[in-house]
């Protein structure tokens, strides 16, 4: 399977085409997970899918590294998250099926027909949960019927995955609420495996009504998130976030409408908690809020008052709440190199706003002198005449840049953001501010008389 994925994920497809989902589809249909010797009881399958979700991180809403899953070393942080997600994805509805002894999920028969037929059923089962019901439901029941609906579906399924992981837009993965987002869709999807390998077919209604529980759990997490804001120290930081994560999701109208609703006028605890009637659900509810409030590795008096609010509205005593805090802070420790490439965004136009702003400033700021160090070393001024011209630097390159904007950072202490985890996607916007021809020659020649930044136009009526 390893070797599978690797030829299948190093090619240069964008993670939200159908060709590359159904490359990692494929992969894990090649290999399916061994299954029980006898039928197990739903809840017996229920109770060791959740343990594969809380390992394999799917819960917390991002995939664990995934050892299958081998991507081209130039590959973004954005790509090689979404990878491990999708991957993880993918094996946790594996899993269902194996779990429920689905026919094409057991030895025996025609190995070449078996991966294809795995291959159709589990892009079936996302497409489900994506709202494709009828069409999934068509490609369960037949999955070696020709001509298929499989690239269709895997296209479309491709794109909302994408979406909802907004994996081009990597600054908002390293929200709560994104991640939060991103385990209600994981639920979703395996609440819509077991269903459908458990009952041999897809239910368009049954996968219709999971949607609209998912839609229930988005809205009552905003809320959550949005009370937690209200005691946070940085609560308007975190509420422009989570407004940036729903803009970002280019939700249905209503859903989009519902979730603004959630956040703008977040109800009390109190009238919270009775809707949270499930065990998973009060389980979910609290790991969630953990999470958004130990994101930061600080854990400010007013969340510590908010989650102990709601462990206790939930019936969660205090030895459960310790153990559940414990898990979080063990996952955010082994799985922090995940996270901290979700922090951050693929490209500079999705950087975190204060951020960019900071880099503004701090060229504005210190034009003239930055201009001359420049001038100075050759080899960055080179470099940075490669990548203005629209040449991708090699990593070695980006190392040496780094290196050289941080040694200018002894004489301009507010370059020293380029040494901030990821600061190096900052460059792109270095060369945009910086108001000169990068070619080589330019370098040569003395600075014109003006190289001050063009002020900001002022918008009519401003």
């Amino acid at each position: 399977m390893a070797s599978l994925l690797h030829q299948s994920l190093q090619a240069e497809l964008p993670p939200g085409s159908g060709e590359w989902l159904l490359a990692v589809i494929g992969a894990v249909a090649a290999q399916p997970p061994q299954g029980p010797t006898a039928p197990q009881h739903l809840r017996a399958r229920r109770d060791l899918l959740e343990a594969q979700l809380i390992e394999s991180g799917l819960a917390y809403g991002t995939g664990a590294q995934d050892p299958a899953v081998e991507l081209d070393a130039e590959a973004g942080p954005g790509t090689r998250a979404f990878a491990h997600f999708v991957a993880g994805l993918v094996r946790l509805c594996a899993r269902a099926a194996a779990l429920s002894q689905a026919p094409w999920f057991v030895p025996g028969g025609d190995p070449e027909e078996g991966v294809r037929a795995r291959r159709a059923q589990l892009l079936a089962v996302l497409a489900a949960t994506g709202g494709e019901g009828e069409a999934a439901a068509r490609l369960f029941a037949s999955p070696l019927v020709l001509p298929s609906p499989l690239e269709k579906l895997a296209d479309k399924t491709a794109a909302r995955l994408s979406r909802r992981y907004l994996a081009e837009r990597g600054p908002f993965a390293g929200l709560p609420l994104h991640n939060g987002l991103c385990a209600i869709e994981v639920r979703t999807c395996a609440t819509v495996a077991l269903a459908s390998f458990g009952h041999r077919r897809i239910s368009p209604g049954a996968a219709a009504l999971a949607a609209r529980s998912a839609v229930t759990w988005r809205c009552l997490l905003v809320e959550l998130l949005a009370g937690l804001a209200q005691v946070q120290e940085n609560g308007k930081g975190s509420v422009k976030g989570i407004e940036q994560v729903v803009r970002s999701q280019r939700l249905p109208a209503r859903e989009a409408r519902m979730m603004r609703r959630a956040l703008q006028q977040p109800r009390p605890v109190s009238q919270l908690t009775p809707l949270l009637h499930s065990g998973a659900l009060r389980r979910f509810a609290l790991t969630q809020v953990l999470l958004a409030a130990l994101v930061d590795r600080h854990f400010e008096a007013g969340e510590v008052a908010f989650v102990e609010q709601l462990a206790s509205a939930t019936g969660v005593g205090e030895g459960r709440l310790a153990q559940l805090e414990v898990e979080v802070d063990d996952f955010y420790r082994r799985h922090k190199d995940a996270l901290a490439a979700l922090r951050l965004a693929e490209t500079p136009e999705g950087l975190p706003h204060a951020l960019t702003t900071r880099l503004e400033a701090a060229v504005r700021d210190n034009l003239d002198r930055l201009m001359q160090e420049i001038r100075k070393t050759g080899e960055l001024a080179e470099l940075l005449a490669k990548a203005a011209a629209g040449t991708e630097l090699t990593a070695p390159e980006k190392t040496k840049v780094r290196a050289q904007l941080l040694d200018l950072a002894k004489t301009i202490p507010a370059l020293a953001i380029f040494a901030a985890p990821g600061g190096m996607l900052l460059l792109p916007i270095l060369l945009k501010l910086l108001p000169f021809n990068l070619l080589p020659s330019s370098f040569v020649d003395p600075p014109p008389p003006t190289l001050a930044l063009p002020e900001p136009r002022r918008k009519a009526g401003s």
